[in-house]
């Protein structure tokens, strides 16, 4: 089975900057692996220990961005991809879904695209939809629970309230949530694998993208203006030892305030 799971470097949450055109600061700010990603990659070594097959990794970013397939080989896959070029960065998801899925056609045949539900820089979402469509394959999303049989792959997710099971004929794109599989922890021989890697660095040229497809370039959207949301008011509880005292309490509190 051969078995492409999208990883991404994000910006550690508590460590966001914007620049001035209103584009994340990636250079120089603290990083991490996508967390949910973790779930998509440990759902494809997952199948990769059951059917046997390949697993690759690709991200696009900077070349801090080996950092988490070196992350990624640690923990099992089998080699690692990496997208870098000048001309990719303000990429929208529009150009961001053409970029990926030129590097994902020049992989070659693939039975699985596995990817976490969203990133949590972006937060859209679009990435994998983008892709399956792009690919000509189906789309199942936000997958709990994923199983593949006889060339099928069975997912379950949550639904208005209840369990949803849907099922598509591979190859597909499918996109994990957070209760998708425990990551597993590497090992020492991963870990000596994952200091060992050399992994091939992906131009728009090596992956027959024309340059006005990336970047700002290729974009439909741009940010024009971003800002903090107005904070919500805090409410007040009022407490009684009983029913009744509560009630008291509640008219004290609105006597205060000439409300009664």
């Amino acid at each position: 089975m051969n078995i492409a799971v999208l990883v991404k470097q994000v910006p550690a949450v508590s460590d966001i900057q914007l620049s001035g055109d209103n584009n994340l600061v990636r250079v120089g700010a603290p990083s991490m692996l996508n967390p949910v990603d973790l779930h998509a990659l440990e759902a494809a070594l997952a199948l990769k220990d059951q059917e046997g097959g390949t697993v690759t990794l690709l991200t696009m970013g900077t070349a801090l961005a080996s950092d988490i397939l070196r992350e990624g080989i640690a923990l099992g896959a089998d080699k690692g991809i990496l997208l870098s070029d000048e001309r990719m960065a303000g990429s929208d998801t529009l150009a961001t879904g053409q970029i990926l899925a030129a590097a994902l056609a020049k992989l070659g045949p693939l039975d699985l695209v596995l990817a976490g539900k969203r990133s949590t820089d972006g937060d859209t979402g679009q990435i994998p939809p983008a892709l399956a469509q792009r690919l000509g394959m189906t789309l199942l999303s936000y997958a709990d629970e994923l199983e593949v049989k006889e060339g099928q792959a069975t997912i379950r997710r949550l639904n208005r309230g209840g369990v949803e099971t849907l099922q598509a004929a591979l190859p597909a794109v499918i996109s994990v949530t957070e209760k998708c599989g425990n990551p597993r922890t590497p090992g020492i021989r991963g870990k000596m694998a994952a200091k060992k890697a050399v992994f091939p660095v992906w131009r728009l040229e090596d992956i027959d993208l024309a340059p006005e497809k990336a970047g700002k370039a290729g974009s439909a959207t741009r940010v024009t203006e971003l800002f903090a949301p107005e904070p919500q008011p805090v409410g007040t509880l009022i407490q009684g030892s009983t029913p009744a005292e509560a009630v008291a309490n509640l008219v004290d509190e609105l006597r205060k305030k000439n409300l009664l």
